[in-house]
């Protein structure tokens, strides 16, 4: 977008009013309450947050305003030249006495059993507020608990009608899941009809509750508030990065809560974050270092296993295979591809979910986020290709909500016909065999009489656009600040190349950002580290390994692993456990090891997990994350680049001789603004339209959400909920009748030799064409690649 196009804002007109005597500048038509928060005056308030609407319906922050009739709400009172408000004046302080007065009278007086003792709003204003004695002798009224799901536990009774949690599912989670039935002291808050609440940022009702109606499930009769500690972190399951604070008691991680950031994820979290941490101590975890004898796992000390570990590397050479989570520290990627390319190596790759690396030469040193997270919230028009932000980062979601709420267009080129919480202009539902096509319609529709990139001619050869193609390239083209967010579908599919370049040529026709959402909390920092068999850190050219799916393609080599189960965390897992069973060796870093690893790993050594450990992340934005350990490290399990460190060392490699995180951290930045001097620009590769033919089904192989990666695979609460049903096989009703299938019944399945029986869930959702089989799952493990050709048949 050009300079010219950027409109300029406004100036804020102010006002001069007077707070207790204090004379201050307020913008014109902000509320009271704003202004005397911004000033430092504390007024009492229940329904007001600065996140949400004005509802006024507590009326605890009333305030004397002066030549009113009465004291007024300054939650809605706008201000006003010459207004003089007192806060603290007699009428002021009787008023919020009263209201405080008739909160308490149905109240139950529970604070000894209830979970948001010691940090609930009611309990601190009634301290200053209320009276020491009731005046009410008749009954309460008493308020049946509502089910509202596994994350979310309801006692009703203490629900002051504040509606908070209306207000935020309605306005910023978007599904509208809780609402008010009857009037005066007959109203309660609840879903209505009995219905589970399933929005991905429902636990956030629970920090807005102000009175313990609302309370952490999973967590309930655990914990006093004021028993735990609470430590910064950062959510590890997106590359978002949202602040959070984990909360421990003894060093045992027991919750998590939003920390502010206004350049991430504001005051919100999604329920990822705040739930996948009672994972953590999952019978699955590695807590000793283990070898394997004769077939049987036993528990070692850390210099067996590292010497056994050596051995395995040193044995592998230049033929040494490293994958690696792409979760894991900037910090681990570092000196992880430090110690694979001092052995010989170059095979060194996080980007598991990956299938297609054509363009590998004409990729930037780190993926594309050029619209930013806060930047997302003010785009007038997106255009969304393979993805779905509710599940994929339910952070950049609520930003695109905010965005739609503000007037914004959002079009989508999906293989799925998701559930999302903005309405959607422009919707290409299509197979996944189809989305390349579709994609480059809109391209020839935006480029006109522009000539066509060499290395796109084949893609776009004999593409005709539609009026709803022109349509959707027009209103991006007439954006001012429009954004094209390519998305997880999209770089697991085995055309993803095209589909970045695609993307990439759309984005420059319209005068857009691109923005590339890759697998991961630290793809960003994986890159920039050098953790990729092409570039080194900053993307420092460098002789090229194979990918990893090369690596899995390939046959006899040794394998370091890290954090990695290979029948749930790559694009092809049958592959994956095929590659490994043949290895010469595998040596696996991990912090849960599930039998798909023990199957085939010789030793692994216990990793820490990020609420144990120390490093830093890469958020899409380009900023570091840093952490450090929120709790007690289980067992003898280290930090990642401990073991790295003393796995180098052991090897006799130079480079790996850091005495602390800094000194690493300071050695890392360096060579990667070192690297970042010497990348190259990135050569122009002619992509092939080729493809795997489109006859028949290809599946559609979504990630869900609360599968991404161990923890939240080992989180009982997440793995309960409507997000985590994984175990069907979606049909468009076309597809279905053809076949012959009936929904609820049973289908096999068949990747290859493998297969699998699954109930049929026929569904409009699905184009036709595609299959809806998630991957990422128990029944997936034998099934082949994500996206690709699939066959159902009746079972």
């Amino acid at each position: 977008m050009s300079a010219e196009a950027k409109e300029v804002k406004p100036a804020v007109e102010m006002v001069n009013i007077e707070v207790n005597g204090v004379p201050m500048e307020a913008p014109k038509g902000s509320m009271i309450i704003e202004a005397t928060d911004k000033a430092g005056i504390s007024i009492p308030r229940f329904c007001y947050h600065r996140k949400l609407s004005i509802a006024a319906n507590c009326r605890m922050c009333l305030v004397d305003v002066e030549k009113a009739p009465k004291p007024m709400p300054a939650c809605a009172t706008p201000v006003m030249e010459g207004m003089k408000v007192y806060t603290e004046s007699r009428r002021a302080i009787d008023a919020q006495h009263g209201v405080m007065e008739f909160l308490l009278i149905n109240h139950p007086l529970d604070c000894p059993i209830c979970d948001q003792g010691g940090e609930c709003e009611l309990q601190d204003l009634a301290m200053g507020y209320g009276r020491s004695v009731s005046r009410f002798t008749e009954r309460k009224r008493v308020v049946k608990d509502k089910n509202v799901g596994p994350l979310v536990q309801t006692d009703m009774t203490r629900c002051i009608h504040c509606t908070r949690c209306i207000r935020f599912l309605d306005e910023i989670a978007g599904t509208v899941e809780m609402g008010g039935t009857g009037r005066g002291d007959r109203l309660e808050i609840g879903t209505c009809v009995e219905n589970s609440i399933d929005s991905e940022l429902s636990g956030n009702i629970i920090d807005l509750c102000p009175v313990g109606a609302l309370t952490n499930k999973p967590f309930r009769f655990s914990a006093r508030a004021w028993e735990m500690a609470a430590r910064p972190s950062v959510g590890a399951h997106d590359g978002v990065g949202s602040h959070l604070y984990y909360h421990a008691r003894t060093g045992r991680i027991m919750r998590a809560v939003p920390r502010d950031s206004e350049a991430t994820n504001e005051t919100w979290l999604a329920d990822r974050d705040r739930y996948s941490h009672f994972g953590l101590y999952h019978e699955d975890r590695v807590i000793q270092p283990l070898i394997k004898v004769d077939g049987q796992w036993r528990e070692s000390t850390w210099d067996d296993a590292l010497a056994r570990a050596v051995e395995i590397l040193k044995n592998a050479g230049k033929d040494l295979c490293t994958l690696m989570s792409p979760s894991a520290a900037t910090e681990e990627y570092y000196l992880a591809q430090r110690l694979v390319r001092a052995l010989g190596s170059a095979h060194i790759d996080h980007r598991l979910r990956e299938c297609d690396f054509a363009d590998d030469g004409m990729r930037p040193s780190a993926p594309l986020f050029q619209t930013h997270i806060a930047g997302l919230e003010s785009t007038d028009a997106a255009l969304l290709v393979g993805c779905n932000p509710r599940h994929e980062a339910p952070i950049l979601g609520h930003r695109l909500r905010k965005a739609w709420r503000a007037g914004a267009t959002i079009s989508v080129i999906n293989p799925l016909k998701w559930d999302f919480v903005f309405d959607v202009e422009h919707q290409q539902v299509v197979a996944p065999q189809q989305m390349v096509g579709e994609l480059a319609a809109v391209c020839v529709a935006a480029a006109g009489e522009t000539g066509v990139p060499d290395a796109l001619t084949e893609l776009v050869a004999g593409v005709e656009p539609t009026d709803a193609h022109r349509a959707l390239a027009d209103r991006l083209r007439g954006a001012e600040q429009g954004v094209i967010l390519v998305g997880h579908f999209a770089a697991g599919h085995e055309q993803a190349a095209s589909l970045r370049q695609l993307a990439g040529w759309l984005a420059e026709l319209t005068d857009c950002g691109i923005d590339i959402l890759p697998h991961g909390a630290n793809a960003t920092g994986a890159w920039l580290a050098g953790a990729v068999p092409h570039r080194g850190p900053g993307g420092r050219p460098v002789e090229a390994g194979m990918t990893v799916a090369d690596m899995l393609g390939s046959e006899g080599n040794s394998w370091l692993l890290w954090d990695f189960e290979p029948g749930h965390d790559v694009s092809d897992p049958a592959a994956a456990q095929g590659a490994l069973a043949n290895a010469a060796g595998v040596v696996a870093v991990a912090a849960y090891a599930g039998d798909d690893l023990k199957s085939v790993a010789d030793v692994i050594l216990p990793l820490a997990p990020v609420a144990e450990s120390e490093g830093s992340f890469i958020n899409v934005d380009g900023l570091p994350v840093p952490f450090a350990p929120a709790g007690r490290v289980s067992g003898d399990a280290r930090p990642g680049w401990k073991i790295l460190r003393r796995l180098g060392d052991a090897l006799g490699l130079e480079g790996f001789g850091q005495v602390s995180l800094a000194n690493l951290q300071a050695e890392m930045r360096a060579d990667i603004d070192a690297g970042t001097a010497q990348a190259v620009a990135p050569a122009s590769v002619v992509l092939s339209a080729a493809r795997a033919g489109d006859n028949g089904l290809f599946r559609i192989g979504e990630v869900p959400m609360y599968a991404v990666d161990a923890l939240c695979r080992r989180s009982a609460p997440l793995q309960q909920t409507v997000h985590a049903e994984s175990d069907f096989v979606g049909l468009n009703p076309a597809d279905a009748d053809r076949l012959g299938l009936t929904h609820d019944g049973k289908a096999r399945v068949r990747q290859g030799t493998a297969f699998v029986e699954l109930p049929v869930r026929v569904t409009d959702q699905v184009p036709s064409g595609g299959a809806w089989v998630r991957s990422a799952t128990e029944f997936g493990r034998t099934l082949g690649p994500a996206s690709g050709p699939i066959k159902v048949e009746v079972a």
